[in-house]
């Protein structure tokens, strides 16, 4: 995008999300054109983006336009398109509430990468597809820089899937992304390097235990994926058999057996059994029991019968990683003076 930009001889700045956080330099006003782009994320825009959209300041003229990369893939010759639900006109309308004249919004495709659940695409499945979506950014920006305003039919059609799926989209803010962020260990190729706590988009992973330490996934991770595709050591996984006991502990039966209990001493709980009132009450529940167990898990892990365990019940073990081919970490790490 910023090429097409600088081809037509206007200059063009790309400001990861980190930095745009932390420094600040987000400008606005009449003459400037903002753009948005993100992934999707539970069928909407991931938390921080929604964060940092409220966030910006007010527009004041100043043009602005929304593309949410979405998960494609690829069958035979077919490229499959993915879905950006509700993410792009979420954040198109916190733009237009903020007082930015919103030009247009365009779902991009690109790799689908999801690797806590899908493997990495093969490479040359991977090419295919980044040169459909280098067709599909550069006529969009040729519409959005031109002064025209781009909202194609069909993005109205992703925004009425999204509509419909909201329900899980709201599950996921809610409780879905605090669940993968559990899901995360270091398996046994670890060395402590600490790369993937240093490079975290969010600053949200520690360091824990002696040195040189294994890295603890604490509630802010909002499954990015850039440890696990980034490691050198492909150490990072997503694991399916910790998944498991995470759901087993903080959903079934547990958490309606304490609620069963409580029942004998506090009668009227049973009237709330079945109604919105139940979920609030399990709520905290579900939270710290989460974390206990994934504390727990964290201490256990450190014992390699016990890590080995786990990694080879993982999928992830035998999963392709992957990254964006042409991006490297020091494009988008945040600089070590910048302040968290």
């Amino acid at each position: 995008m910023a090429e097409a930009a600088r081809r037509q001889g206007t200059d063009a700045t790309v400001l990861p999300y980190e930095r745009a956080c932390v420094e600040e330099e987000v400008e606005c006003g009449p003459g400037q054109l903002l753009g948005i782009v993100m992934p999707t994320h539970g069928f909407t825009s991931p938390w921080p983006i929604i964060r940092f959209a409220l966030g910006l300041p007010r527009g004041r003229g100043t043009h602005a336009f929304v593309a949410p990369t979405r998960g494609s893939f690829r069958i035979g010759r077919v490229c499959i398109p993915g879905s950006e639900c509700t993410a792009a006109y979420l954040i198109a309308l916190i733009l237009w509430l903020r007082g930015y004249s919103v030009r247009g919004v365009r779902g991009i495709d690109m790799p689908l990468n999801w690797m806590a659940l899908f493997p990495g695409l093969h490479p040359k499945n991977v090419e295919v597809i980044r040169s459909r979506a280098q067709g599909q950014v550069s006529a969009f920006m040729d519409s959005v820089l031109s002064g025209s305003r781009c909202f194609r039919w069909g993005t109205f059609g992703h925004l009425l899937f999204g509509l419909l799926l909201m329900p899980i989209s709201v599950m996921y803010l809610l409780l879905g992304r605090f669940y993968l962020s559990k899901l995360f260990f270091a398996n046994f190729r670890c060395n402590g390097c600490g790369l993937c706590v240093e490079n975290c988009p969010k600053g949200v992973l520690r360091m824990w235990g002696k040195d040189p330490g294994r890295p603890y996934w604490t509630y802010s991770c909002e499954s990015c994926m850039r440890c696990m595709g980034y490691c050198p050591e492909q150490a990072v996984e997503a694991g399916h058999s910790v998944g498991v006991i995470l759901y087993y502990v903080t959903m079934v039966p547990m958490s309606t057996c304490a609620l069963n209990l409580l029942d004998d001493s506090i009668p009227w709980l049973a009237n709330l059994k079945g109604t919105g009132a139940e979920w609030i009450l399990q709520y905290p529940y579900v939270l710290f029991s989460m974390f206990l167990a994934y504390w727990i898990l964290t201490h256990l892990i450190r014992i390699p019968l016990i890590n080995r365990a786990f990694t080879y019940t993982t999928l992830t073990h035998l999963y392709r990683r992957y990254h964006e081919p042409d991006t490297a970490l020091r494009d988008i790490k945040v600089r070590k003076d910048s302040p968290r």
